[in-house]
């Protein structure tokens, strides 16, 4: 159960530094200027891979 857990957790810090870059942009951004690679910056202009304060 505990493998499990710190699975769960360690999923929600990988898409959360994932999901950084696009954090509150719409659907229609993100269609017309798709995330192609890893980037950085964002709402609060982190460098690539940071995670955000979700996980933190």
């Amino acid at each position: 159960m505990l493998d499990k857990i710190k699975g769960a957790l360690f999923g929600l810090s990988v898409g959360d530094a994932l999901g950084v870059p696009v954090e509150f942009r719409s659907r229609d951004e993100l269609a017309n200027f798709p995330l192609t690679d890893m980037r950085g910056y964002g709402t609060w202009n982190q460098a690539p891979g940071t995670w955000s304060d979700d996980s933190s």
